[in-house]
């Protein structure tokens, strides 16, 4: 048996290939606008969360599935700042940049006097301290490593902005559509072994990853489903020793990959069985989103075991 070196990523989620906003220098006026804010946080206290929800003014979202989310959610009219990865929907292309996610321009945030701000949590980025200390509202949420995680990110943004109801719709329908995904599995003849490479070179995911959740609801299973792990980068050796049935990649070509040095070996590059044209922002955002990924995915799981009994 062969087992794989494995390398933690930094900040281990399913959202790969994204990388980090460089802030930009910042002008004096608004400089001078932080120090105040920041001299006045410590004398005057942080802006207080109210218990109740207060209708959202004007919104900044600092992650591109809860751009998605929020635009579903009804409030998209009302978003004034958003991460240059948010792309969907299409109106987000007329909406204000305010850099990547994990460092993003404060000087642009405070510009754009959001009285709301939405963030997934990253350990390493000091952007929500920071816009707290600033005296900005800031809605936290876990970054999701799990569909139950998924359904409760999408519940706590419903609720910050007073659409509880319309998100515990949208929740409902998700698990009915991921209900119907797993009964249509049930009647697959086999399961066959699957790498999801979400960037090269080697990065794939563990079980700690809804992506993982996803593939095995599919009817599929993940080479490295064994893995406990978000993430982890293996060796291109050991891909080759596992020999999958199916390859989803999310960046390299089928081309590319059948061009790595003893690929041609594997029963995914050799029966034709790389899927490389999915939207992987429906399999990697972690909203609403991902049940039509699922879908779309499942169907192609399928047509590929019927080309293969």
């Amino acid at each position: 048996m062969v087992e794989a070196e494995v390398t933690d990523r930094e900040n281990s989620k399913v959202s790969f290939g994204i990388q980090r906003g460089a802030v930009k220098r910042s002008r004096p006026k608004v400089l001078a606008m932080i120090w105040a804010l920041l001299l006045g946080a410590g004398c005057f206290g942080l802006r207080a969360a109210s218990s109740a929800p207060e209708p959202p003014g004007r919104i900044v979202s600092l992650a591109p599935n809860l751009t998605e989310l929020l635009f579903e959610l009804g409030v998209g009219s009302q978003i004034v700042g958003v991460t240059t990865y948010c792309v969907y929907p299409p109106e987000t292309r007329r909406i204000e940049k305010i850099g990547g996610f994990i460092n993003p321009s404060l000087e642009k945030i405070l510009s754009l006097e959001p009285t709301l701000v939405f963030s997934e949590h990253w350990t390493s980025s000091k952007t929500v301290p920071t816009l707290r200390r600033l005296g900005l509202k800031v809605v936290e949420v876990p970054s999701p490593f799990s569909l139950a995680e998924i359904y409760q990110l999408m519940r706590i943004t419903g609720e910050a902005i007073g659409r509880a109801e319309r998100a515990e719709q949208l929740i409902q329908a998700m698990m009915d559509q991921v209900q119907q995904i797993r009964e249509k599995a049930k009647s697959f003849p086999r399961r066959p072994t699957l790498y999801v490479e979400i960037d090269p070179p080697s990065w794939t995911i563990g079980s700690k990853s809804f992506v993982n959740e996803a593939v095995s609801l599919c009817g599929a299973q993940n080479i490295f489903a064994d893995v406990s792990r978000p993430a982890l980068q293996v060796s291109k050796e050991v891909i080759v020793v596992k020999d999958p049935e199916i390859i989803l990649s999310f960046d390299a070509s089928a081309s590319e990959i059948s061009r790595r040095p003893g690929w041609h070996r594997i029963r995914a590059v050799r029966n034709g069985s790389v899927i490389d044209d999915l939207d992987r922002d429906l399999l990697t955002h972690g909203n609403h989103r991902l049940a039509e990924g699922m879908r779309q995915l499942q169907e192609r799981v399928r047509k590929l075991i019927e080309s293969r009994p």
